[in-house]
């Protein structure tokens, strides 16, 4: 199998959509400074919330993502303005990839959830869920959202033919897995 890397890719709707919202705040934490400085009107909460939203959107913004296939794992990678940060998951812990639905109480336990996909992709969202093995024969199930291309999806159906595919069958077996 050869290596297959996708890169996240930005969106010009999306990016001008983040940018005027990187630019609303601007305003405010300017209109903050200038209340502070000229006013003599210092309020702490209101500029330190305006600057942590400032820095969240920024930091969505400027986030490369980067997914990797290779005999063994799958490599997820993010770098952004805090770092790098890499994942390997081996193929034989996931235990389903499927599209991303929001839902307010889901049937499986996910005790970590990361966040792999940039907000200036206009891909679909998707979820790569594994099982990691910890002490004392416990496990835990994890996820991760990220934003593969029709070309990783593919590879992705090749070398996991019965775990891509959707979230209600993932369900069922992961469920009838643990009855017995």
């Amino acid at each position: 199998m050869e290596k297959i890397i996708v890169q996240s890719n930005t969106s010009k709707k999306n990016f001008i959509v983040l940018s005027i919202a990187v630019a609303a705040f601007a305003v405010l934490a300017a209109g903050s400074f200038y209340k502070w400085l000229a006013l003599g009107m210092f309020q702490p909460l209101e500029l330190m919330a305006e600057l942590l939203v400032l820095f969240v959107l920024v930091e969505r913004m400027s986030a490369k993502y980067r997914y990797e296939m290779d005999k063994k794992v799958i490599r997820l990678s993010k770098r952004g303005l805090l770092g790098q940060v890499n994942h390997e998951i081996p193929y034989r812990d996931i235990f389903g990839v499927y599209r991303y639905k929001p839902q307010l109480i889901g049937v499986l336990k996910f005790r970590r959830t990361y966040r792999f996909h940039s907000a200036l992709d206009a891909r679909d969202v998707w979820t790569l869920a594994f099982t990691v093995h910890k002490a004392k024969g416990k496990t835990e199930n994890r996820r991760f959202y990220f934003k593969p291309d029709d070309k990783l999806l593919a590879a992705l159906q090749q070398k996991l033919p019965e775990k891509v595919m959707p979230e209600e069958r993932i369900i069922q077996q992961v469920l009838s897995k643990e009855k017995d």
